[in-house]
């Protein structure tokens, strides 16, 4: 909306004269303006305008996207098909159980969930070198089972397991 209120008006009028001395400026010294290419998403227009909404009431998804987003599966993460199809995790989630596929696991492709794991690997080895189990350097770290199960098997470090006797401090028969 416009305003009609001339102190409003006028107060641009400094940010105007500026702008305009800085065209000016740079029209004099270059004249050359240089384009940059831009680069636009590529919208797929069966995916962007699939027929989720028709007059304001929720309907079925396109049934070729559903086929799309189940061959893709395989090969991407749901964050990664979130993206290409521009759909919500949700859609994409509900989309997976009618269609009995999975996608392909996050922290498989994800580099940002690798990025702390050579700090972990070393953090793990010097735990067990110090001589803590298996669940006091999990604590120590303080990290998840799983995640501290998968440093084990991927980076194939030697932490055995402690024999059930040492654990309850009995003596061998």
């Amino acid at each position: 909306m416009i305003s009609l209120e001339l102190s409003s008006v006028r107060a641009k009028d400094a940010d105007r004269a500026w702008l305009a001395q800085a065209v000016a400026d740079f029209e004099s010294k270059s004249k050359v303006l240089t384009v940059l290419p831009v680069e636009a998403r590529n919208l797929d227009l069966e995916t962007a305008f699939n027929g989720r909404t028709q007059g304001g009431k929720s309907i079925a998804l396109c049934p070729s996207l559903e086929e799309k987003v189940s061959a893709s599966a395989e090969s991407m993460t749901i964050t990664e098909a979130a993206k290409t199809f521009h759909l919500s995790q949700k859609h994409l989630e509900r989309m997976a159980a009618r269609g009995g596929f999975k996608f392909k696991r996050g922290y498989t492709t994800n580099p940002s969930y690798r990025d702390g794991d050579a700090i972990m690997v070393e953090r793990i080895c010097a735990l067990r070198d110090v001589g803590l189990n298996r669940a006091q350097a999990r604590n120590q770290i303080g990290m998840s089972y799983e995640k501290f199960h998968r440093l084990l098997s991927e980076y194939a470090i030697n932490f055995p397991k402690v024999p059930m006797r040492q654990r309850n401090k009995k003596a061998k028969a």
